[in-house]
């Protein structure tokens, strides 16, 4: 939920932690007005450490086992960076994002986690850290196929025996043999062996506690290596000191966590292992405007394990404390419990109850511990309807009576600063004859001797959170119109409203906004040489792009032929997905897969498609496939059958219509095809025909005898969903303009 106060504070979280979730959470809640959430993270799904052995052992699944941190987001009105940082600069106040612009912050906030130590073992790269999550599933998928596929030959070692590792060797072990045992494959050559420097595991627990999972162990029939310190992995051995070499085929790292290297050059108070040095409140103690949390900190009042049930109870004394700062406040100290309740998985269902000398096991163990992580999940997956609040409250440095007219215009300082930080136009630009490089009152270009000048325009309000990445796509999609002409683009001028704040955070979002839109442009070479910029309730991007083309080489949507196959580059369903992120009922991870195809230009596919003798060609944008299908049939006198099943679905788009949401266009797209379409084809797949699409694929017209060719090259460029999906043939007057088939 997001009120409509001028921002005046922003809040940047970095990294998507158990303690970072509460603090989303806990602002979608209790918005404040002018405080504005903004989380940086590389993945929108982030894992709950509770659940990942159960997740391992294959007794969940990857959605029960990790949280949405793009619909947290939205719920929390904040605005969700899908970037890894890379530093900080605490002089300008701002983190540094690869592949984007830095962030600023008032505040900050890091609780990314920790990864295994390596640094001690030579090319320790062999083996499979456990942490980042994201990335240990990746290559383990394909360890576990590979296993399956040879018949279960395979020497799996865990190096690490705490907690993280003893489970994890539990539980691959229980999944390998399942898994070998559903492909009808013995288990007799599969071996997994954990190696500890630690003589025996669980070494920080209690007697009873390491005694119950050497049995495990031993009974899942895994060797135990305890006293050994890895050294080198090479030449598929682990060799180990004192001596012991370990034949293996795969290894998977969980040793004791290290902190993120590029934490060391932020200039923050770091303990000897690198990580964040923090009062209780969990502020720095070098910079009272920092915060930190989880397995990212150094507890200066006594040292904390690296345990997610530490970071669980961190967060929503981070949240308050945030909250009471942002509004010059008094921030809370955390208070650690002196010892925690452990609930340590075994592989199958079966847990211990680890509490400092005491120790029980059994299957209700399990189902305690299953109860306790299901609980905490349902808080954070389950979010509330909330209502939007809007507030009149005006702040020192923001005017709540905003002027309209010219009055309405962002300050000259402001854009002045944007610009500077920015690089507008590509080094070739010869057709530019006044632009911002030399600015004036209006840019003037001309075009090449025997081109056609093609201009076209759109404009958007913003329908995702990063102004970056909202710059970007808006940008592909106004460069949509010009490719699907045939034309190559060469400038652009920018229509640009911002949201009220003050001026630095005005500032900050349209650095952000046009750096994004110059990262899109720079690939096609488009200089931007002019623009408006504005005030508003909301922010809105627009450009008016200009090309040029040869008259003869042009492609129309009234070229269609009578013969012509009917090709569509890229998947449809943005709009059906963007309204469901918009009422946090979308998948995060389909939204990640929806923003990478309004990310991919369309500049490639229109010169493969006039490589291959495209008669016609039409960007599919605002009024969906059936609309822009029928522009293109109705000039040309044809009618099209159009094959349902070859139309190509971006991933949840269908299941999120069923449940009867949709863009608030759709509606009005079905109506303007009423009486133009047959009846006929898949029922639960007809609305996708109508969604509209931002930033969508390229419909073709080509002959028939190119098609295999043409869509081998659109494969080989990177449009894997495109798919021949029709053909057109000479209408008849009473004939519907498009068949399903």
């Amino acid at each position: 939920m997001q009120t409509d106060a001028p921002v005046t504070c922003d809040i940047v979280l970095v990294g998507g932690g158990h303690a970072h979730v509460a603090v989303l959470k806990s602002f979608g809640m209790k918005p404040e007005p002018g405080v504005r959430l903004n989380i940086v993270s590389p993945s929108s799904f982030t894992p709950y450490s509770g659940m990942l052995p159960g997740y391992l052992a294959g007794h969940y699944t990857l959605e029960e086992t990790h949280l949405d941190l793009r619909a947290l987001a939205r719920f929390a009105g904040a605005r969700y960076y899908q970037a890894a940082a890379t530093g900080i600069d605490l002089i300008a106040g701002t983190v540094a994002c690869a592949g984007r612009p830095p962030l600023a912050f008032d505040f900050l906030s890091i609780d990314i986690g920790s990864t295994p130590e390596t640094d001690a073992i030579d090319s320790a790269e062999i083996a499979i850290p456990v942490k980042p999550v994201d990335r240990f599933l990746e290559r383990w998928g394909a360890v576990e196929q590979a296993i399956v596929d040879d018949g279960g030959r395979h020497r799996l070692v865990v190096i690490g025996a705490g907690a993280g590792g003893t489970e994890a060797a539990l539980a691959l072990n229980f999944r390998v043999r399942a898994a070998l045992e559903r492909a009808g494959k013995p288990a007799d050559g599969f071996a997994t062996t954990v190696v500890a420097q630690s003589a025996e595991p669980l070494e920080t627990h209690g007697h009873g506690t390491r005694e119950r999972m050497r049995k495990a162990l031993a009974r899942a029939g895994i060797a135990f290596h305890g006293g050994h310190t890895v050294r080198s992995i090479r030449d598929g051995k682990i060799i180990c000191e004192p001596a012991l070499d370990l034949a293996f085929d795969s290894a998977v790292l969980v040793t004791p966590g290290a902190a993120a290297g590029w934490l060391a050059e932020t200039g923050l108070a770091l303990d000897e292992r690198g990580f964040v040095r923090v009062h209780d409140t969990l502020q720095s103690i070098s910079d009272a405007r920092v915060f930190a949390a989880g397995d990212t900190i150094a507890f200066e009042p006594r040292p904390l394990p690296k345990s997610g049930v530490y970071a669980v109870r961190e967060g929503p004394v981070l949240a308050a404390s945030l909250r009471a700062l942002a509004t010059g406040g008094t921030p809370r100290a955390y208070h650690p419990q002196p010892r925690t309740l452990a609930l340590i998985s075994m592989g199958e269902k079966r847990a211990v109850l680890s509490y400092a000398a005491l120790s029980v096991e059994g299957r209700w163990a399990w189902r305690f511990k299953d109860w306790i992580d299901r609980r905490w999940m349902r808080k954070y997956q389950e979010l509330p309807e909330m209502e939007s609040k809007g507030s009149d409250a005006g702040t020192a440095d923001v005017d709540p009576m905003r002027c309209g007219g010219c009055g309405a215009k962002v300050p000259a300082d402001v854009l002045t600063k944007a610009l500077a930080s920015i690089s507008p136009n590509p080094a070739a630009a010869p057709n530019i004859l006044v632009g911002l490089d030399d600015p004036d009152d209006a840019a003037v270009i001309t075009p090449p001797p025997g081109k056609a000048l093609v201009q076209t325009f759109d404009q958007f309000r913003a329908f995702i959170e990063d102004p970056y990445l909202f710059g970007r796509i808006a940008a592909n999609h106004c460069l949509g119109d010009i490719h699907a002409m045939g034309a190559e683009p060469a400038s652009a001028l920018a229509a640009v409203t911002l949201p009220y704040a003050n001026p630095a955070k005005m500032g900050h979002d349209l650095t952000q906004l046009l750096s994004g839109a110059l990262a899109t442009f720079a690939v096609d070479n488009v200089a931007l040489i002019g623009g408006h910029t504005g005030e508003g309730g909301e922010m809105m991007l627009g450009f008016t792009v200009n090309g040029f083309i040869d008259e003869e080489a042009m492609l129309r949507k009234g070229g269609l032929k009578a013969g012509d196959a009917v090709i569509l580059t890229k998947p449809l369903g943005t709009g059906a997905l963007l309204a469901a992120d918009m009422r946090h009922a979308a998948d995060g991870r389909r939204i990640d897969a929806a923003v990478e195809t309004m990310l991919q230009s369309n500049g490639p596919a229109a010169r493969i498609a006039r490589q291959h003798g495209a008669n016609a060609a039409t960007d599919v944008t605002g009024f969906g496939l059936a609309g822009h299908l029928i522009e293109m049939a109705e000039p040309a006198g044809v009618w099209v059958t159009l094959d349902f099943d070859a139309v190509p679905v971006l991933d949840g788009a269908l299941a999120v219509m069923a449940e009867g949401i949709v863009s608030s266009l759709q509606p009005d797209n079905e109506r303007s095809a009423d009486g133009k379409l047959a009846t006929g084809g898949d029922d639960a797949k007809r609305p996708i025909l109508f969604d509209p699409q931002t930033a969508g694929g390229l419909l073709i017209g080509l002959p028939q005898d190119q098609v295999a060719a043409c869509l081998a090259d659109l494969q080989e460029a990177g449009y894997t969903g495109a798919s021949q999906i029709g053909r057109a043939a000479k209408r008849d007057a009473e004939q519907p303009l498009i068949e399903l088939v």
